[in-house]
């Protein structure tokens, strides 16, 4: 029984020659492990919570079926929760892991919530949680910074950071900062539409770009393809020819997956990588074994049709 244990959990050495009559055995009695008893055993769930805003988003949509994948390959299972709009959400799965339910968390985003543990095992993407809390982000600034240049090598005079402001304290920022510094280091005038807004309401957010900026800005650097996207459909309808009066870059690029036209200029995130990390130091701080606070992944700019 020992070396079948062993074989079944990865556990220890154990021959080939045994292994492969293990495996036999297994796959002619069709033998699924019992994963309660396993749970039981090692006083672990193998179950790990993922807070993202909406899930009918093409960014959380793909980062959560990478990460997904990711913690599969680890053996742990994953817990979806779709949080925007209900804070209650988050705190309730917090409360699961101080009660070792569910064995980690993982946030794509949150809000500020009170004093957490920071012992927890709890990684973040883009959001600062605590000192001891991983964070995996891209590389925010030098990225956007790389996208504003290409915007005024393209031309642009009158160029407009259009994001939404976070909830609480993140990477996210470091976009506008590139922004702010870039137009200024260029002797150019800054225009920025930066406030809070629910994801599903891009289209009324970039109405009001339009209002403020529409008979300025040959340029606009968007935060989010969903509202590259709006801004470009709300241009053509207003006969606002792209890119040849007004040029587009994004950030993000996953709507290149989802969508051919238009194949908006983007800064693409590299959501292997990210996943890859985030699950990495998860696994790591799970299994109390060192990990890493800050990791930053590099980003690429990919010339499309907008620019």
């Amino acid at each position: 029984m020992g070396t079948v244990s062993r074989v079944l959990n990865g556990s220890g050495y154990v021959s080939e020659e045994s292994k492969s009559k293990v495996d036999a055995a297994v796959k002619q009695l069709n033998f699924r492990p019992n994963v309660s008893a396993q749970s039981l055993k090692s006083q672990r769930s193998k179950v790990v919570g993922l807070f993202v805003p909406v899930l009918n988003h093409p960014f959380f949509c793909a980062l959560a079926e990478k990460i997904e994948h990711r913690l599969y390959e680890n053996g742990y299972r994953t817990l979806i929760v779709c949080s925007q709009g209900r804070q209650e959400k988050e705190l309730m799965v917090l409360s699961m892991l101080a009660q070792k339910r569910v064995d980690g968390a993982i946030f794509i985003t949150h809000y500020n919530l009170s004093k957490v543990d920071e012992a927890l095992p709890i990684v973040t993407m883009d959001r600062h949680f605590g000192k001891s809390v991983p964070c995996i982000t891209s590389d925010n600034y030098a990225s956007t910074w790389n996208a504003i240049e290409h915007l005024i090598e393209r031309g642009c005079k009158e160029i407009a950071y259009v994001g939404g402001k976070p909830a609480v304290e993140s990477e996210v920022s470091k976009r506008l900062d590139a922004y702010l510094d870039a137009v200024k280091a260029h002797g150019l005038t800054p225009h920025v539409l930066f406030e809070e807004f629910e994801h599903g309401k891009e289209y009324e957010y970039a109405e009001k770009f339009f209002t403020l900026y529409g008979d300025i800005c040959d340029g606009v650097f968007c935060s989010g393809d969903i509202l590259s996207n709006a801004v470009y459909h709300l241009a053509i309808r207003r006969k606002i020819a792209v890119p040849q009066q007004l040029k587009i870059v994004s950030y993000d690029g996953n709507m290149r997956d989802w969508k051919q036209s238009p194949n908006i200029t983007s800064v693409v995130q590299d959501l292997d990588m990210i996943a890859l990390h985030i699950v990495k130091e998860l696994v790591n701080k799970i299994e109390h074994k060192e990990f890493r606070k800050y990791v930053v992944v590099p980003a690429k700019l990919i010339v499309g049709e907008t620019t």
